[in-house]
């Protein structure tokens, strides 16, 4: 199904989101145990691999990061009911959400650097299912698998001579860029901040349901009048 319309704050929400997703997962792979905790892909095969050295602790470790990734995704679903985009849906609770894990995250991880970790794992679950499609179009901002095979598929349609939404490639593209620009953001900031950079996405997530709950009562006023 095309896009047929793209608004703007849509594609700025989408990039902001993958930024926000790239700064926490860099952090995570430059904290003490260097975990990702953006996507899980990665965590599965490293659990393979412990469980064959019978690293039962690291096991137990990464059980715990799935699973927390699981439950935030669990919460977006009890909050929004589903994760196709409409625009009456009250996504600034997840995302207050998403600030206040990163805030426990950020509280946690000098005392506990890796069971604080946990926060951004769920921070990330719940962030990944709040918009999962938009017209037909699947969305993740947390992760680039699905964004790059997307991608993919879209310039081998094209090769082929088919039609290709050009909404869908800017949506992706921005998605990757985000991702992309939020870890380079991170890289940066983290030999300067320290632990402290998790503040960073925190505030990004707080204003993003801020400048969110503005859109949404300034839209329901006007339309109320």
């Amino acid at each position: 199904m095309p896009l047929q319309h793209l608004p703007k704050w849509i594609q700025a929400g989408a990039f902001l989101l993958a930024v926000n997703a790239g700064m926490v997962n860099v952090m995570g792979l430059l904290t003490v145990l260097h975990q990702s905790i953006s996507h899980m892909t990665g965590n599965v095969s490293y659990m393979a691999i412990e469980l064959l050295q019978g690293n039962y602790e690291h096991v137990l470790y990464l059980t715990l990061v799935l699973f927390c990734y699981v439950l935030g995704s669990f919460y977006s679903g009890v909050i929004l009911g589903n994760s196709h985009f409409q625009f009456g849906h009250r996504y600034g609770i997840p995302l207050t959400l998403v600030g206040l894990f990163l805030l426990l995250c950020w509280i946690f991880v000098p005392y506990f650097p890796a069971y604080s970790l946990l926060w951004a794992s769920a921070a990330m679950g719940l962030q990944n299912a709040m918009v999962s499609h938009y017209k037909g179009t699947i969305i993740r901002t947390t992760h680039l698998s699905g964004v790059l095979t997307d991608l993919g598929l879209a310039f081998g349609y094209l090769v082929r001579g088919l039609t290709v939404d050009p909404r869908r490639l800017v949506l992706h593209f921005l998605i990757l860029v985000g991702f992309l620009v939020g870890g380079v953001i991170a890289a940066f900031l983290y030999p300067l901040l320290g632990l402290n950079s998790f503040l960073v996405p925190m505030a990004l997530s707080m204003l993003l349901s801020v400048s969110y709950w503005g859109v949404y009562f300034h839209f329901h006023y006007h339309s109320d009048v």
